[in-house]
Parts: structure tokens; C-alpha cells; sequence
């Protein structure tokens, strides 16, 4: 027992940390499946729950977006422990087809009109909200993936749609994830047309870092061809809220630059930056960094670096009366033919995309120990306190010098329970969670 209470001490202080403060945040816990009449429920952050509430909408298709649950009744008080939960069904059987759902952290004194069928919820509305976050469910017909520890759907389209105009194909050989995780794009040629490829993430992100790992050499694309790396809302405000990265040569053989950042429109001067990725480069990272005032882009060799020690492009868009303020914008990647013409050289195209990644704006969080979980002959277990939409990397030590990895994680929510089947070892044994930049 001595060793069990020395190794949980020097344990314990080793893995306590002061969080630092984060910003508000709000989150869905619970989605209600498709034609259910369960409530949508939820979680905040970091805001006084008496102050708060949350104003929840959902979309109909064929009707638009609703207030919820009724207009009488437009929002949902948070409880002390931060949670909340709306009747998003009060409106019959439609509502519980509805397919995407809106949830605003707003002030007690939240005052906007009852929207009732709206295509789209209004930038004013958006501008209230102290934190948002907007989904998409799964439903009949749609085909949904995990890539990079989030959700997203697959774009499928019978009828030539844009870009391009293209047809766009929701298959197994034209949108998969391998057995690393990477995603897989592919231009394929079937039944004497050419499908292209596009994925939609489930959720929005709103502003902060987003990240493109690439696992294919941008500079061997056709020239028909275009990687899309982006940002966009049905929503025409701000120009679709759309910030691009584009690997393409847009029909230009000879065009020794091979890769754009933008934002829109394109035409405008100073929102097109056209760079160079190196020919029989594979591992390229391409990322934005959007603030409310100014778009910052990179492209760097390799896997992500803070120190950009190993940068190939940047450029920063300053002019902040055309920078998009986020509303329901996703991330989209596809890869597609301009105009619709087929590759040169008439060969199916696929790319690989290693990982997605969202780093929301501020100073890192640290994790906080929640509660420790211990037996003298079984696995150790801990409970950490997490800020959602952030990476860590749980790591292990007996002497506090070399560590070594254990896990690496998304937060999806706010509580994270690290467990270690290692049995008790002989001797001390450390754990950490650290933080990704």
C-alpha cells in the first residue's frame, strides 16, 4: 500500500494544472435522430448561467428556419451546471424532419423577431450571439463519414451542379477514408460521365485556425483540375462566406504556380495570392487563420509547425470591411474539372488529405485534472476538464524526463477520461495531457 499512495501522490502532482480562462463556448450533447421528437440539449461554457440563454433554431426542408421552441417561448434557460435542453418539435411532424439546428449563446435580454420560415438566419441575429454552433444531422439518403474526428456528408448529385458544372457522386470509390484515417478524393470516369468528389463538414467551426494536411503532390494535377479547400454558407452574405485554398493551374499548363489563397470575390484586388508547392512534394500543410479582421494563410512543408519554420507561402488579407463574419458556413473539400472537361490526359484523379484540423482563436487551454479513478490491480483512469475543439496529446513518464505518447485526442466535450491498462507499475509513474498548438 505504501507504493500505491506514493505513486498516486507524486502522480497527482504531477498533472495538476491552473486552467488558463477560455472563451464561451456552447455545445450539442444531444441530436435527436432523424424523426425523432426527443429534445435537442446541450452545454456551455465558461459563462455565467444565470445572464445566458440559448436560442435555438431549426431548418425544414421545403419550409426554412423556425424558431424553437415556439415564439412565445424563444429561448432556453441554461441550468447552474451549464447545461440546457429546447423542445425542437413543437411544431408536428415536420419539424422532426428538420436537418440542420442552430443553437445561439446569447444574453438573457436576446431580442429578435420570430423567424418563421426564413431561408436564412440573419447576420444580425448571428452578430447577438456570444458563441453558436450550427449542425447538420444525418438523414434518408445522405451519406455521412468520420475524417479527422469529426462528421461530414458527401455531396451527390445526378445532374450537373456547380463547380464546374460537374456531377458529383457520393460512392465508396469516389469519397473514403483508408485504414490511417486519410481521406481519399477521386475524379472517376463510370457509366460514360465524370463524377467528382466533395465533402461537407456536419458543423460549423467559425473563426480561429484551419488546417489542410495533404498527402499528395499538388504540383502533379492536372490542369483541368482544382483541389477546393474552403469555407461556404447557402447564406450569399460576405459572398458565401467563402475563403479558399486552391490547388490548381486553372487550364494553364505553363503556369508555374500551382496553388492560390482567396478570399471572395476573387476579382477584387489583393483577396487572390497565387504561390508555388515544390514539384515531388507530397506532405504539404495549407492553412488560414481567420479573425474577424484580417485572413492570415500559409503553406508549409510537412505536418503543421507554430514556429512556420518551414513555410513555402503567406500572405494576410487586411482589409476588414470585406472579411467574412462567420454565420452557418462549413468546411467544404472537393476536388472537381473546370467547365466540366475531363482530365488531359483522360485518366482518373484522386488526392489525399491527411488530416483536418480546427484550433479555435485565444491562448491554448491547459487541461485540468477532474477525478482520479485508482485500483491496486487494475488499469488507471483519470477525468480531465477539456475546451472543446481543441487536440491533446496524453503522454506517460517513471521519472518525469522522458516522456512518452499514450493517446492523442480530439475534445468533442468537456470532460475527457484518460485510461492507462498498464498495471501498477514498481516504481512511480507520471501522466500528463498536453496541449496542441
Amino acid at each position: 500500500m505504501k507504493a500505491f499512495r506514493t505513486w498516486f501522490a507524486i502522480l497527482f502532482a504531477a498533472i495538476t494544472a491552473q486552467g488558463m480562462a477560455s472563451p464561451p463556448s456552447i455545445l450539442i450533447t444531444n441530436l435527436p435522430a432523424y424523426g425523432a421528437f426527443s429534445p435537442l440539449s446541450g452545454k456551455v461554457l465558461n459563462v455565467n448561467p444565470a445572464s445566458n440563454a440559448v436560442a435555438v433554431f431549426i431548418y425544414v426542408p421545403g419550409y426554412g428556419w423556425v424558431t424553437k421552441p415556439t415564439c412565445a417561448q424563444p429561448l432556453a434557460p441554461i441550468q447552474p451546471d451549464g447545461s440546457w435542453s429546447a423542445n425542437v418539435t413543437t411544431g408536428g411532424a415536420g419539424d422532426a424532419t428538420a436537418t440542420r439546428f442552430a443553437a445561439l449563446l446569447v444574453s438573457t435580454n436576446f431580442n429578435q423577431t420570430c423567424v418563421l420560415g426564413e431561408a436564412s438566419l440573419t447576420n444580425t441575429l448571428y452578430a447577438q450571439a456570444i458563441a453558436k454552433t450550427v449542425v447538420t444531422r444525418p438523414s434518408p439518403g445522405v451519406r455521412f463519414l468520420s475524417f479527422s474526428g469529426y462528421d461530414w456528408w458527401v455531396k451527390n448529385y445526378t445532374t450537373q451542379v456547380g463547380p464546374g458544372p460537374n456531377y458529383f457522386s457520393d460512392a465508396t470509390n469516389n469519397v473514403w477514408t483508408d485504414t490511417n484515417g486519410w481521406l481519399h478524393l477521386r475524379i472517376t470516369h463510370r457509366t460514360n460521365a465524370w463524377q467528382c468528389a466533395e465533402l461537407i463538414s456536419a458543423r460549423t467551426f467559425g473563426p480561429g485556425s484551419y488546417r489542410f494536411e495533404l498527402n499528395t503532390p499538388v504540383n502533379n494535377l492536372d490542369p483541368n483540375v482544382t483541389l477546393g479547400l474552403f469555407t461556404w454558407s447557402d447564406d450569399p452574405a460576405y459572398t458565401d462566406r467563402e475563403m479558399d485554398v486552391e490547388c490548381s493551374r486553372w487550364q494553364n499548363a505553363a503556369d508555374t504556380k500551382n496553388a492560390q489563397f482567396v478570399v471572395q470575390p476573387y476579382y477584387l484586388p489583393n483577396q487572390l495570392a497565387r504561390y508555388r508547392v515544390p514539384p515531388g512534394l507530397a506532405d504539404s500543410t495549407h492553412l488560414f487563420i481567420w479573425e474577424t479582421n484580417r485572413i492570415s494563410w500559409q503553406c508549409q512543408t510537412g505536418a503543421y509547425s507554430a514556429a512556420a519554420t518551414n513555410l513555402i507561402a503567406a500572405y494576410v488579407f487586411t482589409n476588414a470591411a470585406n472579411v467574412p463574419q462567420s454565420g452557418d458556413e462549413c468546411v467544404h473539400l472537393n476536388l472537381w474539372l473546370i467547365n466540366g472537361i475531363p482530365p488531359t490526359d483522360n485518366n482518373e484523379v484522386e488526392v489525399i488529405i491527411q488530416n483536418f484540423n480546427f484550433v479555435p482563436p485565444g491562448t491554448l487551454p491547459r487541461a485540468v485534472l477532474g477525478k482520479p479513478q485508482m485500483s491496486v490491480a487494475g488499469p488507471f483512469k483519470c477525468e480531465f476538464n477539456l475546451q472543446p475543439d481543441y487536440r491533446y496529446e496524453a503522454q506517460t513518464s517513471p521519472n518525469l524526463l522522458v516522456w512518452s505518447h499514450l493517446a492523442t485526442f480530439l475534445a468533442t466535450n468537456s470532460t475527457f477520461t484518460l485510461a492507462d491498462s498498464n498495471v501498477l507499475p514498481s516504481g512511480p509513474r507520471f501522466y500528463r495531457v498536453v496541449t496542441q498548438p
